[in-house]
């Protein structure tokens, strides 16, 4: 059988922005409080270490005293592994990690909407919808540079940190945190043509996209 290549997933960006009332309120950058956001599951594969990892060297690095590091939950925060939780559960003691628990979808839009970056350090994730969302948002992303990630985003090297690296993936983080880059946008309008692509094959206009 031909293998096709449609690089994304079915995604709809006007729905995402329907859920904040419109494109109209998407907040603007400069008025978006210094929040990093963490939306994966705290599984051992999505590598939460390596986020509180990030946090705790940040914090022995003293910069940007005024940033906000968060987890967002759909439901109470679990883990395959009971040690990340009792991890985030001392950082939020120590004032340096805030856990949102048991967001609805649209609580969890509107804190996207107002945060500046959405980190990910997942081992086995491909494209993932976190990432279109928060582009459709307006909020910056940082993902690393591992196995599809570097096509999703056409390699930017400006939102792709080297994997394992937690100086090179702070270091972007703070030029992300204080500028909206230039590339916003792409990957959710690539996404949201998704289905269209999909279409396009199947009506045997898709050789484009032919693999073979």
């Amino acid at each position: 059988a031909p293998i096709y290549n449609i690089s994304g997933l079915a995604f709809g960006k006007s729905e995402v922005l329907e859920r904040i009332g419109g494109k109209a309120n998407i907040r603007p950058f400069a008025e978006r409080k210094m929040r990093v956001g963490f939306a994966a599951r705290f599984d051992q594969e999505k590598q939460p270490d390596f986020y509180m990892d990030l946090i705790d060297m940040y914090h022995s690095q003293g910069r940007h005293k005024d940033i906000e590091f968060a987890v967002f939950s759909g439901g109470p925060l679990r883990s395959n592994n009971p040690r990340y939780i009792d991890r985030a559960r001392q950082l939020e003691r120590e004032g340096k990690l805030k856990i949102y628990e048991d967001l609805k979808k649209n609580d969890y839009y509107a804190l996207v909407n107002d945060s500046r970056v959405l980190f990910n350090c997942a081992l086995q994730d491909w494209v993932s919808n976190t990432v279109s969302e928060a582009d459709s948002l307006g909020c910056n992303v940082l993902y690393p540079a591992y196995r599809s990630f570097p096509e999703t985003f056409s390699n930017d090297p400006g939102r792709l940190y080297i994997p394992w690296s937690i100086e090179d993936a702070l270091n972007k983080l703070y030029t992300l945190l204080d500028t909206p880059s230039v590339n916003m946008g792409k990957i959710s309008d690539r996404n949201d043509s998704t289905i269209d692509r999909i279409c396009d094959i199947l009506e045997g206009k898709g050789e484009d996209m032919l693999r073979m």
